[in-house]
């Protein structure tokens, strides 16, 4: 989730100047993404990750559209994180190999956007970013992405963690999720901090969002070249 989320509290020049930076960055992943996915023997994941990525694509955009013309853009955001978090569980139940674990994960897919629908009509509304949703899948995705880890240190596959994509994306979600959690848990009050503390918040939301995708395009140019050379 990008920086286009702070556009709705302060219509800066600054602010909308730098959501096309996000959007694209996500591009470039895209074409990364794209160009792993003609390659032979692409990993199973990639057909669903081109659509998640062109969904968010999608969504920065129009966000982006709403913070142009001063019009509140969190009903997006918050159907988008009900779509986003189950996908995101989905991807890294897929990287895991123990069965209660992804057992688990499979209820959680299910529960979770039970509970950010109820969350978005009843409790915080569509016209507030609804941090308990967003808060409570971070959690969720940075404890999976603990797991995937501890599963690595303790079953090691046949090549190094270098070499692996599903390395790169659960190390950059990670970074992300951890960083995300208290940087947008508390976007529902930036509006009342000081200018410098916003700007700081901002650039540092568009920041951890390149890292991000910047490790996702690793991911598939990790799979490129560990094919290429595999064939």
């Amino acid at each position: 989730m990008s920086c286009a989320l702070l556009n709705v509290l302060t219509l800066s020049h600054f602010s909308l100047y730098q959501q096309p930076v996000i959007v694209m960055t996500i591009l470039l992943c895209f074409i990364v993404a794209l160009l792993a996915k003609l390659q032979k023997r692409p990993p199973s994941y990639l057909n669903s990750f081109l659509i998640y990525i062109s969904v968010t694509i999608s969504v920065e955009v129009i966000t982006w559209w709403y913070s142009l013309h001063n019009m509140n853009n969190l009903k997006y955001y918050n159907g988008y994180a009900i779509l986003n978090f189950p996908y995101l569980l989905y991807l890294l139940r897929s990287f895991l190999s123990t069965p209660k674990v992804i057992r688990a994960l499979s209820y959680t897919i299910v529960l979770f956007p039970i509970f950010g629908i109820i969350n978005m009509l009843f409790l915080q509304g569509t016209g507030t970013f609804n941090t308990y949703t967003y808060m409570l899948g971070c959690l969720l995705v940075v404890i999976t992405c603990i797991v995937y880890f501890y599963e690595r240190i303790k079953f090691p596959g046949p090549h190094s963690l270098l070499q692996d994509p599903t390395f790169w994306t659960a190390t950059g979600l990670l970074f992300f999720y951890t960083c995300s959690l208290p940087l947008n848990g508390i976007l529902n009050f930036i509006s009342n901090m000081p200018w410098l503390v916003f700007t700081t918040l901002h650039v540092t939301n568009i920041m951890i969002n390149i890292i991000l995708y910047l490790f996702f395009s690793i991911s598939f140019i990790c799979n490129l070249i560990f094919r290429k050379s595999s064939l």
